[in-house]
């Protein structure tokens, strides 16, 4: 299915005071703060109030409590803004986004609790069901833990995915909203890049939760919590909620790319005995070029993405198998290409830039740790898609 041109996010107004301007004007800041964010292996505290001051914590808050209400296309372009500077900066903006998403399917009293602080409470969390739920009265009681919860050191809740029996025998896959302060944090989180993240393991031993804070992703993906808020975009899962994580592995890689560009405008010498400068080289220049071109074309494919999405969810609807499908390969090829833009440009770097210390080294780190997250998987998207052309079964699955 072909889509026609969207219509513009409303939340993405133009000038000085739109999210994604405001996004650019905070690169120095955050690039400033990326090594120690590194170093603590979450967000400092200075860039979690830049972030907060510029309202860029509110993206995904619904409009009725004091938040953006933005459409997937604001929360794209402000993360590919962010990466520039610091990807961890930009990876928690983008949990943040999709958690309030989540957060914004429950019914009015619960989210008034969750927002009744301020609109820039963070939500953060992971659908993947983990740990035990037993069903105890009117709601579970939650056990166990919950791996790679990014943002969680700076988030007032946290979503735990959970499962249990459904009529039919299969599972059911839902999600519980709880207070991060009845949760203990596990460390983790030693990685190799997108260490600011803070992506450590939530524990919860016997956390009662209400049924009035759960979420069923089949009732999520069929449209079921619209109901509740009509005037809302309805939530595309997962698209709605991964596409500006995705941003971020295009932002890193066009940071990457302003940086070889940079010191190759500088003089940067050549190692070759052919050239005196990398800009002479005729190897770099098409290095740089193929990256630039892999740079646009993930951009293009995502931003593609991210309007369609919007389009359906304004228009409360969800897109059809197929296009689930394609928008959902469109994700992963915006990764890989971002991935390969990066490998190519640090060719052009070269060996230097692998030094501890190195912005481009970080990049590296960051882009190849980012792109393997399971929800983006080019593998998994390719057979996905492959199957909906040929029109191969697929599993009743409320993330396909």
């Amino acid at each position: 299915m072909t889509m026609g041109p969207a219509a513009p996010d409303t939340a993405q107004a133009t000038g000085a005071d739109s999210p994604v301007e405001t996004a650019r004007s905070l690169v120095p800041l955050l690039a400033a703060e990326a090594p120690r964010t590194e170093e603590r292996r979450r967000l400092t505290d200075t860039a979690v109030t830049a972030l907060r001051r510029a309202g860029l914590l509110r993206l995904g808050t619904p409009e009725e409590y004091g938040g953006r209400g933005a459409g997937v296309r604001t929360a794209v372009d402000v993360c590919e803004e962010l990466a520039r500077g610091c990807a961890a900066s930009s990876w928690t903006v983008g949990i943040a986004y999709g958690g309030a998403l989540f957060a914004s399917q429950l019914d009015h009293p619960e989210r008034k609790a969750l927002w009744q602080d301020g609109p820039d409470n963070i939500v953060c969390g992971t659908a993947n069901p983990s740990g035990t739920a037993r069903r105890e009265g009117d709601g579970w009681t939650l056990s166990g833990s919950w791996p790679w919860v990014s943002g969680i050191h700076h988030a007032a809740w946290t979503l735990l995915g959970f499962s249990w029996p459904g009529a039919d025998g299969e599972p059911q896959r839902g999600m519980a909203v709880v207070p991060t302060s009845a949760l203990t944090v596990d460390d983790i989180w030693h990685m190799a890049g997108m260490r600011g993240t803070g992506s450590d393991t939530a524990v919860a031993e016997e956390v009662y939760v209400p049924d009035s804070r759960t979420l069923s992703l089949t009732d999520m993906a069929d449209g079921v919590y619209r109901r509740r808020h009509p005037d809302e975009p309805r939530i595309t899962f997962h698209l709605s909620i991964n596409l500006p994580l995705v941003a971020t592995a295009v932002g890193i890689a066009a940071g990457a790319l302003e940086r070889v560009l940079t010191a190759a405008a500088r003089g940067k010498r050549a190692v070759s005995p052919l050239h005196h400068l990398v800009a002479e080289a005729p190897a770099h220049q098409l290095n740089v070029a193929d990256a630039a071109t892999l740079i646009d074309t993930a951009r293009l494919h995502l931003r593609r993405a991210a309007d369609e999405v919007d389009t359906h969810g304004r228009a409360g609807r969800r897109p059809e198998l197929t296009e689930r499908a394609r928008l959902r390969m469109d994700a992963a090829h915006a990764m890989r290409c971002s991935r390969e833009a990066v490998s190519l440009l640090l060719d052009t770097a070269g060996a230097g830039s692998f030094a501890d210390g190195s912005e481009l080294q970080r990049a590296w780190r960051d882009i190849e740790t980012a792109s393997r997250h399971a929800a983006l998987s080019l593998q998994t998207s390719k057979e996905i898609y492959g199957r909906a052309l040929l029109g191969a079964p697929l599993p009743p699955n409320p993330a396909i």
